[in-house]
């Protein structure tokens, strides 16, 4: 019975719908209250039925108050004003010689429900059966006063009783089900959390794993693979920026606050995938690039950093297991994406065959990307070389962008011819 509401605004959000629900009743029981006493006044009217127009009118007027303000002094002036209304209506139809035979009849019950209704005012379960019971109490005593001084017998009001019950039950199960939402709660609460935790540290596993293999597994092979002797001075100038992405801790955060400040205008040259292939090409791949290159700006400063990691481990894959020193970068863009295709003529692979050391295209590459929301697709056999593309997601060029380069471009001054 939590209606989806967040705990602290169930309580508030079920009472104002209870109350709301009592008072429309109990203004219909009124109205039609109102309508017999109406009725009955066809014949010679008395100062007494006069009174008890009055006495409904009046009923009617606090609990359209109450229905806006719940207050205690509105209440208690409701139920002493039931009680003296239900007197005079219970007096003015039973006081009329032969038209009613007892006094357990819907009619005479019409102010009493009314008066019952105020229990859903109550802001609390408790409080609405106590407000309830009082008005219950308080009607039964007037209504039996006022049948005590006519004819008609008293009996049982049956229709006041069912009222009474169903409202406290009504009240009692609300505040049952509440207390078991707010019970429930806090196990609700930790176990979001704990699932937050666990998406957290899963992503932390995955990040922290791809760039431990794109930067001290590679660094580690490139030393193995490098000759004996004093080390390159790329070999070195590579170690040397593994240290630093290590030491700067970027790669745990989101977003890479350094790279947005140092993008510039060319998007080209400022793209982690500028960078990816400038590295591999100081550690003697061959690389030629075609394609969109000014598209890679699109990008945000996250998925521009992870895809420099994952172009430039498909570099390394080449320089490592191709068997060439060549590869060809082709960059594209469509309005929603931003793709990357790596490609070379080496030897191939099956990829379902790669075993399970082998974490590069699994975590360095598709992880990667498909955390971001993008996709890689690899074609590859023996013999017929490997082609690796990257698309992530990018927000398309605003249009009203390109048009204001346009004008200012148009707009800029051009030389004049001399004169002569």
């Amino acid at each position: 019975m939590s209606l989806g509401l967040p705990g602290h605004l169930v309580q508030a959000t079920l009472s104002r719908a209870l109350a709301r629900a009592s008072h429309w009743f109990g203004l219909i029981c009124l109205a039609g209250a109102l309508c017999s006493v109406l009725a009955l006044s066809v014949f010679p009217p008395t100062d007494r039925l006069q009174v008890t127009v009055a006495a409904i009118l009046g009923m009617g007027a606090l609990l359209a108050l109450l229905a806006r303000w719940r207050t205690v002094p509105l209440t208690i002036a409701y139920l002493l004003l039931g009680a003296v209304c239900t007197y005079l209506f219970t007096s003015a139809v039973l006081g009329m010689p032969g038209v009613f035979p007892s006094s357990d009849m819907f009619l005479i019950s019409l102010p009493k429900m009314a008066l019952i209704m105020v229990g859903g005012a109550g802001s609390g379960a408790l409080i609405g059966v106590l407000w309830s019971t009082v008005g219950f109490v308080l009607a039964e005593v007037a209504a039996t006063l006022a049948v005590s001084q006519t004819a008609v017998p008293d009996r049982p009001d049956v229709f006041t009783i069912v009222t009474y019950l169903f409202l406290v039950g009504v009240m009692l199960l609300d505040g049952l089900a509440r207390h078991t939402g707010r019970a429930a709660q806090p196990a609700i609460h930790r176990a979001v959390q704990d699932d937050e935790s666990r998406s957290l540290r899963h992503d932390f596993d995955v990040r922290a794993i791809a760039l431990m293999h794109d930067t001290t597994l590679n660094q580690l092979v490139s030393v193995a693979r490098a000759k004996p002797g004093p080390m390159t001075r790329a070999l070195e100038a590579s170690l040397r920026e593994t240290l630093q992405t290590l030491d700067d801790r970027d790669w745990l955060i989101h977003v890479d606050e350094r790279t947005a400040a140092t993008k510039g205008d060319d998007g080209w040259l400022s793209s982690a995938v500028f960078r990816a292939i400038d590295r591999m090409r100081d550690r003697g791949l061959v690389v030629d690039i075609t394609g969109a290159k000014e598209s890679l700006a699109r990008l945000d400063p996250e998925s521009d950093r992870e895809l420099g990691f994952a172009v430039q481990q498909c570099l390394v894959n080449v320089l490592l297991h191709a068997g060439i020193v060549s590869a060809e970068v082709v960059i594209d863009a469509d309005e929603q994406n931003v793709s990357v295709m790596v490609l070379d003529a080496g030897r191939g692979f099956m990829e379902a065959e790669t075993g399970n050391d082998r974490l590069g295209l699994r975590q360095s590459v598709r992880k990667r990307i498909e955390r971001l929301g993008g996709s890689v697709v690899i074609w590859s056999r023996p013999g017929a070389g490997t082609s690796v593309l990257l698309t992530l997601p990018a927000p398309p060029i605003v249009p009203s962008t390109i048009a204001a380069a346009e004008e200012a471009t148009a707009e800029a001054p051009t030389d004049q011819a001399p004169t002569s």
